[in-house]
């Protein structure tokens, strides 16, 4: 072989292990991935949430079917609970107990949880590591993230199982301050499809007993 055939073929390859090194440092996987993910208006999927206690090890394992848009509405239905929010107010409604709480979104000061946790999962954090492997049957990652501020935030850090092609995040881990974590396994999913204001609205059923934490 020719030594300037095999100069170039070196730097081809290198070129590709360059840009391919470049693509899976961490920051720059977390930034591509808040600029799709800021332009999804819907997530529809089906979730299946297990939560595990640090202390004991426990574990609560709950299935369902959710919809969260951009705009603070959202329906998270399971066999036991149902919460909707229609943007103003979030409806907690177990049905077994028959019994419905209202309070207000904002009461928090920050957008509801499901928003914060499937559309702006990255925000209080930072990119820590990433490691190439399969995701769903593809080609994919796993990214560690850690608070931006350990003191005042309330999870200490998040993973995140990506695929590469779409960016689309599969699974998602979050660990809080005392240890206990909770993972979501996402199927299903569909991105912004029409959510009618009949899916995201709530009547509150005769005969429940009925929190309301506006007063």
């Amino acid at each position: 072989m020719r030594p300037s055939y095999r100069l170039a073929i070196l730097s081809t390859v290198f070129l590709i292990t360059s840009a391919e090194v470049y693509a899976l440092q961490p920051s720059s996987a977390l930034k591509a991935l808040n600029r799709h993910y800021k332009n999804v208006e819907s997530l529809q999927a089906d979730f299946r949430e297990v939560f595990q206690w640090g202390l004991t090890g426990e574990t609560v394992i709950r299935e369902g079917s959710l919809v969260v848009t951009d705009d603070n509405r959202f329906r998270i239905e399971t066999p036991e609970q149902l919460l909707v929010s229609d943007g103003r107010d979030i409806y907690r409604f177990n049905r077994a107990l028959r019994q419905v709480i209202v309070e207000p979104v904002n009461s928090g000061g920050a957008p509801p949880l499901p928003r914060r946790i499937l559309l702006d999962f990255t925000e209080g954090f930072k990119a820590a590591k990433i490691d190439k492997m399969a995701v769903a049957g593809e080609e994919g990652y796993r990214l560690d993230l850690v608070s931006k501020d350990p003191d005042e935030a309330l999870l200490s850090d998040a993973t995140l199982w990506i695929t590469s092609d779409d960016l689309v995040v599969h699974r998602l881990k979050l660990v809080d301050l005392n240890g206990n974590s909770t993972t979501y396994y996402l199927s299903n999913i569909r991105f912004d499809l029409p959510v009618d204001s009949t899916v995201t609205s709530f009547t509150i059923p005769e005969g429940v007993e009925l929190f309301d934490l506006h007063q």
